[in-house]
């Protein structure tokens, strides 16, 4: 067995992800889709420097957007740094003084032109792109807020991607501003569902918060019962449940059923349907699986698992267990297809393995903010390449000898 530890390169990331953020406001702008304060990052972001200042002007700039898909196009064809930076840069520099703020102009148009999917700069010049060279350039982005609300009358409302959270109570749902989504009428029950590449956090009628993972449902009644609080879940959901001591709260998955009155605990029911997680933070839980009936008590600090119709316990390392809830991913202990299917759902791509896959267990772990290129380099120490079809699907293949 084989093990690899994903090496980052802290600053160099962060300072990668910045002008992504940053191009991703100036995209915004464009589209007048702004909010109050990401207005205020990015005027932050232009006093701190000109050179930022003009990049933000390069960025408007109809010709350098077209210098920046041709280098585009130029970087798909060779699938090599080195050579796009020799020719971006003609006087070499010394290696200590290389960073990503040399590269600063061309990230910030070429990020806006992935964003857009080339659209803002043809339309104005009324030409198209390809769609197998616009599909081929798209790099994944990390999941957003995505998400879709069914109330069980039929009627179905898409969430706000600029918003992170809402209500849910008696009356409907809302935002934290008291905007209103929808009302909820004389629906019994609602979903809130986010697809793969979107994640959502909800508050309950009984104030309990949700957070809900990439490809999770979480179906709730719109009143809950006067002697228990229950909802299912399908996915990977953290929850902070409100302390009500009469009335417990229960959570039902495929085949367990985790109850508390207040406390702070995790279920993963991802993978294989008769393989559940519920890893517990804070307070006591009981989780008993559906089909044997049998039951165990959780302390803090422990995990249940259930496989098959056989409930066990272990303890856990509970910041390893929770990286998601904290920005992260954790690769412990996990094989190539189970650290794919975790980027499969977070960033929304399908993928089809070519050949023989290397049998390695990885290590350590890295933000789910960077871009999917980023983490895909892990591939490259075990003799595997990686490209997108024109459909978007992502292809993993070994290194031809």
């Amino acid at each position: 067995m084989r093990y690899l530890l994903l090496k980052r390169d802290i600053m160099n990331l962060k300072e990668e992800e910045l002008l992504i953020r940053i191009s991703a406001l100036i995209v915004q702008e464009m589209k007048g889709e702004q909010r109050a304060e990401d207005r205020l990052l990015l005027k932050k972001w232009l006093s701190e420097s000109q050179e930022n200042q003009a990049v933000y002007k390069r960025c408007f700039d109809q010709v350098m957007q077209k210098k920046a898909f041709e280098s585009l196009q130029e970087f798909e064809k060779n699938r090599d740094f080195e050579k796009i930076r020799a020719k971006l840069f003609t006087t070499p520099a010394p290696q200590h003084l290389f960073s990503f703020k040399r590269l600063l102009p061309f990230v910030a148009a070429a990020c806006m032109i992935i964003a857009l999917g080339g659209v803002w700069y043809y339309s104005q010049v009324n030409k198209s792109i390809p769609s197998e060279i616009q599909l081929s350039q798209v790099d994944r982005l990390p999941a957003q807020n995505r998400a879709t609300v069914t109330f069980s009358d039929g009627r179905q409302f898409q969430l706000n991607e600029h918003e992170s959270q809402v209500h849910m109570d008696k009356k409907g749902v809302h935002y934290n501003d008291g905007s209103a989504v929808a009302e909820t009428q004389s629906a019994q029950f609602a979903t809130i569902e986010t697809p793969r590449g979107g994640v959502y956090d909800v508050i309950l009628p009984d104030g309990t918060r949700v957070k809900l993972n990439a490809s999770t449902t979480l179906r709730y009644p719109t009143v809950f019962a006067a002697d228990k609080r229950e909802v299912r879940v399908d996915g990977e959901a953290y929850f902070e449940v409100a302390k009500r001591k009469n009335q417990p709260f229960i959570v039902e998955t495929a085949n367990q059923q985790v109850s508390v009155l207040g406390t702070h605990f995790n279920v993963n029911t991802y993978g294989n349907k008769s393989e559940m997680k519920t890893t517990l933070l804070e307070g006591k839980v009981q989780v008993k699986e559906l089909t044997s009936g049998k039951h165990l008590i959780l302390l803090p600090g422990y995990q249940s698992f259930v496989n098959k119709g056989k409930l066990t316990s272990r303890a856990v390392d509970v910041n390893q267990e929770m990286a998601w809830i904290h920005g992260r991913f954790n690769f412990d202990e996990k094989s190539l297809y189970e650290v794919m299917d975790e980027l499969s759902r977070w960033y929304n791509v399908d993928i089809e393995y070519r050949g023989e896959m290397p049998d390695v267990e990885f290590f350590g772990g890295t933000y789910r903010t960077s871009k999917l290129s980023t983490i895909l380099n892990i591939l490259k120490d075990q003799n595997l390449r990686y490209h997108f079809t024109t459909n978007g699907k992502l292809i993993i293949e070994q290194n031809k000898l």
